[in-house]
């Protein structure tokens, strides 16, 4: 019996705990972060970011079509060249994982892609 009403006991100085010192806790960093990114946007050069986001698209999109291109390679002409094709579950998983990661890159590049395109229109 003494272990069930314990057991609340902890409950409930874990819940007071949380109200009297958690919430004030997490109030006051998130204010210090807000100031200290405000401070940080106000001190960016913005004019560096406008020049660099040209080559930094341009990065971004090499390197997306070297993933894709690999990609490719290794699924279509390498595995018909050397007949080692991956078919073990755990490879499938992997190639499952790859290939999500590819079209969620794919899809955030396009987002981006027309958002620069959109400013310099």
């Amino acid at each position: 019996m003494l272990k069930y009403y314990s057991s609340y006991l902890v409950v409930f100085g874990g819940v007071a705990h949380l109200i009297c010192c958690g919430i004030p806790f997490i109030l006051g960093v998130s204010s210090f972060i807000s100031n200290v990114s405000v401070s940080n946007f106000l001190l960016l050069d913005f004019e560096f970011l406008e020049i660099t986001e040209s080559y930094l698209l341009a990065f971004t999109s090499l390197l997306l079509l070297t993933i894709i291109s690999s990609e490719i390679y290794n699924k279509k002409i390498k595995c018909v060249e050397e007949d080692e094709c991956c078919e073990v579950v755990e490879c499938n998983s992997k190639q499952k994982a790859i290939k999500f990661n590819i079209y969620f890159s794919s899809f955030l590049y396009v987002i981006n892609l027309s958002f620069f395109l959109s400013e310099k229109i």
